[in-house]
């Protein structure tokens, strides 16, 4: 008795051993596996932002968004573009209104992180095209940029956070 004892301790033993090496193990995996990505990477992994990331392309800014830093983008989705006036999207497109093109594209972009908190306490934020953006929060969340609610988000990213919003924004004509 005694003997089938010590024989059924060892074989517990021995399976509780195993399966938390294999517990270890795949713990490990999963480590090695999670990656952080960043924005434009996020952006370009999600249909829905297809014509954004195309316009970051059009306008040469794709690195910007794959660079360190601490950005919080307002993208569009492809919805959001759809609604533009006729012959807007393919005007912004030409090669001779490139710097128009990065002018909207940056009005979507802040420089920093904005915090629900910061939104807050302080809702005119600075865009990257140096122009202010009225940015609302509500319950700890943002929820507006101009007259654009949000509509994703928010996805984190290496270097940012994103925010999906449901209408383009136009900066100010200077």
């Amino acid at each position: 008795m005694r003997n089938t004892l010590i024989a059924a301790v060892g074989i517990a033993a021995l399976v509780l051993g195993t399966l938390a090496g294999c517990a270890q193990q795949s713990s490990k995996m999963v480590m090695q596996n999670t990656q952080v990505y960043s924005a434009y990477r996020v952006l370009a992994s999600q249909p829905q932002f297809s014509t954004f990331v195309q316009l970051l392309k059009d306008a040469r800014l794709r690195f910007s968004l794959q660079t360190a830093g601490n950005y919080t983008v307002f993208a569009p989705t492809n919805a959001a573009f759809a609604e533009l006036p006729k012959g807007e999207l393919k005007n912004l497109e030409k090669g001779i209104n490139r710097n128009k093109l990065r002018d909207v594209l940056w009005y979507h972009i802040a420089p920093q992180q904005i915090t629900p908190v910061a939104a807050e306490t302080q809702p005119v934020q600075h865009m990257t095209n140096r122009q202010k953006a009225l940015i609302k929060a509500a319950h700890g969340q943002i929820v507006s940029i101009d007259n654009a609610a949000v509509v994703v988000g928010p996805q984190y990213a290496e270097n940012g956070v994103i925010y999906g919003i449901d209408h383009v924004i136009m900066p100010k004509m200077r």
